[in-house]
């Protein structure tokens, strides 16, 4: 009996082992492939360990087809094979199983695309919603992107319901798909083409496929990929209309402050009353100290710009230029507002005596150089009725400015508060004034 006591000690421990064994090493046993069309390949080293993982396989013919392109159903089965999720058997239709894994699982929403059209092939953008929530449980819900259904808007005067909005279901599922690209940028898990190319309606390929999921993988473990900044910057203006927040995140997202991304609102871009209606398509921000800058082009060379009326060649190159792009679709009474969009702060320190030569507070940029008529335009493109559609540059400065200092209870608080407000001009009554940003930061005195 105690010999048969220990044979059954014995198999249970063996159990166990393979057990946990299984359990520990899901990916682990796979021999390594060559594969007739991948030794070259730039995906060949993320080909190699998918393969090993087994979360995908080559074809008979020992080729993996790096170049092919992926439908949504592969790409969810991908997804749900390479983090463990629980499926069940496969039916007629093979994919059903992983497709209700992954929605289950959260990676997978009916509003993303019909679910009958799971063999068309899978492109960029809902590559992205996918992977960033297989990435992160946490962004699982249009409400992880931080908006909000009731909400408040900064305009004066005020609107007939006191600036307060409700914002509809539309609106918000819109608003989390471009927060849902912009964090796939922000976070590595894809890249761009190159300056601003960011491609969302490509078709992905087995090889991109894999690469993102070896990336979702590595996220997952608590790694943190380099992101793409030209590329994450297309993709926040793509989604805010404006690439502020990456281009120049110690200004306007410093952490060390109240980053203006908490009360940046899309609503506050429209400027409408009883007679006016404009509205700001982009806002561009430009490093000038960047050559590489994708948006650089739309102005020339720093030398040939002005600001304040004139200083032409004392422009500093560590600046940005704030590139505003905006419409007035109605005007009914062009005497009153010019409809063009223009901004002022009251943020920057104003010393004495005032070097006026110096870009020491924001400032009109201006240039006479051919071909960039349109940055010193000063009005909408028909500008007799003050309607159609405008550009109005500012310079901001990055250094060799200060902020006005804080009183009161927050007199040393390391960060001071700046603001940017937009404005509809005209020639008398009151101007459609929207706080765009405001915040505050520790970037001053530089």
């Amino acid at each position: 009996m105690e010999m048969l006591a220990m044979r059954h000690r014995f198999v249970k421990v063996i159990m166990a082992f393979m057990l946990f064994s299984s359990l520990t090493t899901i990916y682990a046993h796979a021999e390594p492939v060559n594969f007739k069309d991948t030794g070259k390949h730039w995906a060949k080293a993320q080909i190699d360990e998918a393969v090993q993982k087994g979360y995908v396989n080559g074809f008979p013919d020992g080729s993996f087809k790096p170049d092919q392109p992926v439908t949504r159903a592969q790409f969810v089965k991908m997804i749900v094979t390479a983090l463990g999720l629980d499926f069940a058997p496969e039916g007629s239709v093979w994919y059903e199983t992983y497709v209700e894994s992954a929605k289950n699982a959260g990676i997978y929403q009916s509003q993303d695309f019909d679910a009958k059209k799971m063999n068309e092939n899978i492109v960029r953008q809902h590559m992205a919603w996918l992977a960033v929530r297989a990435a992160d449980d946490t962004l699982h819900t249009v409400e992880s992107s931080g908006i909000t259904k009731e909400a408040e808007i900064n305009r004066w005067p005020l609107t007939a319901t006191n600036n307060k909005i409700t914002r509809s279901d539309a609106f918000m599922r819109k608003y989390y798909e471009g927060f849902l690209v912009h964090q796939a940028f922000g976070r590595g898990i894809l890249n761009g083409f190159g300056g601003n190319v960011i491609d969302l309606d490509r078709t992905t390929t087995r090889a991109q496929a894999v690469t993102v999921i070896e990336r979702i993988l590595s996220l997952r473990e608590g790694k943190k990929l380099v992101s793409d900044k030209y590329a994450t910057a297309e993709a926040e203006l793509l989604w805010l209309k404006t690439n502020a927040f990456t281009m120049a995140p110690h200004i306007f997202d410093d952490p060390k402050g109240v980053s203006m991304r908490i009360g940046y609102k899309l609503e506050n871009l429209v400027f409408q009353n009883a007679t006016l209606h404009s509205e700001v398509k982009r806002i561009i921000l430009i490093d000038l100290d960047d050559a590489k800058d994708p948006y650089r082009k739309l102005l020339p060379e720093t030398n040939l710009l002005g600001f304040r009326d004139g200083n032409f060649g004392k422009m500093p190159s560590d600046a940005y230029a704030m590139y505003i792009e905006y419409e007035t679709f109605t005007n009914k009474n062009p005497k009153q507002y010019v409809g063009e969009v223009t901004l002022r702060t009251q943020s920057y320190k104003q010393p004495s005596p005032f070097p006026f030569d110096k870009l020491v507070q924001p400032s009109v940029l201006i240039t006479k150089e051919k071909g960039f008529e349109h940055v010193s335009s000063f009005g909408p493109s028909k500008g007799a009725n003050g309607v159609g559609s405008g550009v109005m540059v500012w310079a901001i400065p990055n250094s060799g400015y200060s902020l006005n200092e804080n009183i009161g209870s927050d007199k040393n608080k390391p960060d001071r508060i700046i603001s940017f407000t937009f404005y509809t001009s005209g020639y008398y009554g009151d101007p459609v004034t929207n706080t765009i940003f405001y915040g505050t930061t520790t970037h001053y005195s530089k």
